[in-house]
């Protein structure tokens, strides 16, 4: 059986996730914060030796230096982070070592920033460079990931033009979606179907719910530094859980690493379990993508459940295909419907040694709960439109998939329309 290592995932993604301080797919975001780093140098006759560890939260390894070049007061050495080669250059003053990064994948820059380490005070002499060297490197990936302002959001027959069920977008957890930024597609087209939405940014709590039908929360993430922390207070996954259990609904989204750490604390509420890895099926993508992180459902390959979300109201919104774009594995609790069911061929890759099957479990689940309901996605990028840094498609609007029907159709099903 081939698995998911044997096409590595895209070292941009990998290297972003490594540093965990911003979602994987953050093109252009705020740049990675305290990433620590130590450089050992020992010099053997006339040649320099080294190697560098990096400690990341809940994460250390150490790489050895390739092309090193020690001359005089400059220093140049490549390091590979997570499949991305890291190109460091610097420069020593005294016991002070500044410099700048470029990250490369396939010979083409994905990261640049900035690197300052600072010799431990038992090393040798200030005029060498043998020693420890520690500090950080901050680094910001180069394209920027942008919602498709081009995307037709248009609805011919709107759901609701007499009622309009009132929508909580939460936008007050270091969201990496929100309604003007990458998910205004997802917004713009639930508008345009009569729904109301309302962008949030009160943390959750009996009040901040009241009146709501329905509460979507999209990558949300902990605070900076530490994204991979939970997300949410316990008071304020109980505030949910309850509002739910009395009747309202929540689409609840949590990509691949690190959302899937933050938005468990939530998911548990529910007894929904979340991978908190990256996905990928070497017999269910999307062949064109090249890419096994572009999971495949469809009816063809029998891994879309039968539920009113894959029906819809006619045939005319009937889901027949959807392509999800990398993403997390779930699994859901007894009683629950897994609307995108992983195929047994399906793996979790868990960090950068350990993969483990994802046979049995989902990246779409519904289910009911008390007197409300849930639908819980491991992938965000299907219910919106998003460009690339290089301008590719990536979401409802990439052509041959049903992912923009679909997002209509799980807010039908959450709304009440599909019963």
């Amino acid at each position: 059986m081939n698995k998911v290592s044997s096409r590595p995932l895209p070292a941009l993604l990998i290297f972003c996730a490594l540093l965990l301080a911003v979602p994987v797919w953050a093109f252009g975001q705020s740049p990675f914060s305290s990433v620590k780093m130590e450089l050992t140098l020992n010099q053997e006759g006339t040649q320099w030796k080294a190697n560098a560890r990096f400690n990341i939260p809940n994460h250390e390894f150490v790489e050895p230096l390739r092309e090193l070049l020690v001359s005089g007061n400059d220093i140049s050495f490549v390091v590979n982070i997570g499949g991305a080669d890291v190109r460091f250059t610097g420069k020593r003053v005294g016991d002070k070592l500044d410099g700048t990064l470029e990250a490369f994948e396939k010979g083409a820059k994905i990261a640049a920033g900035t690197w300052n380490l600072v010799r431990q005070k038992e090393a040798p002499v200030s005029d060498s460079w043998g020693g420890e060297w520690t500090g950080n490197f901050a680094a910001q990936m180069t394209g920027e990931q942008r919602a498709d302002q081009d995307f037709d959001t248009s609805v011919v027959r709107p759901a609701y033009t007499k009622k309009h069920p009132r929508v909580l977008f939460d936008e007050a957890h270091n969201n990496f979606h929100t309604t003007t930024g990458r998910y205004k597609p997802f917004a713009t087209l639930m508008g345009n179907d009569g729904y109301q939405l309302i962008a949030s940014k009160e943390k959750f709590s009996k009040k901040s719910l009241e009146g709501y039908d329905v509460l979507v929360i999209s990558n949300a993430l902990g605070p900076q530094g530490q994204r991979a922390s939970a997300a949410f207070t316990n008071e304020e996954c109980d505030a949910v859980r309850d509002w739910v259990r009395a009747g309202g609904s929540l689409l609840l989204i949590a990509d691949h690493a690190p959302m899937g750490a933050a938005a468990e604390i939530l998911s548990r509420r529910f007894d929904v379990d979340m991978s908190k890895g990256y996905t990928g099926d070497p017999a269910n993508y999307d062949k064109q993508s090249h890419e096994i992180s572009q999971l495949v459902y469809s009816r063809e390959n029998k891994l879309l459940a039968d539920h009113p979300i894959t029906k819809g109201r006619n045939a005319g919104e009937r889901i027949n295909r959807i392509i999800a774009f990398t993403g997390q594995s779930l699994r859901g609790p007894r009683g629950s419907v897994a609307i995108l069911r992983l195929a047994d061929t399906a793996m979790d890759k868990l960090s950068d040694v350990k993969e483990v099957s994802a046979a049995g479990r989902a990246q779409g689940i519904a289910l009911k709960f008390g007197k409300g309901r849930a639908v819980v996605l491991g992938e965000a990028a299907m219910l919106t439109a998003q460009l690339s840094g290089e301008g590719e498609k990536f979401g409802m609007n990439v052509a041959g998939t049903d992912d923009r029907q679909f997002a209509l159709n799980i807010m039908h099903w959450l709304s009440g329309l599909l019963k």
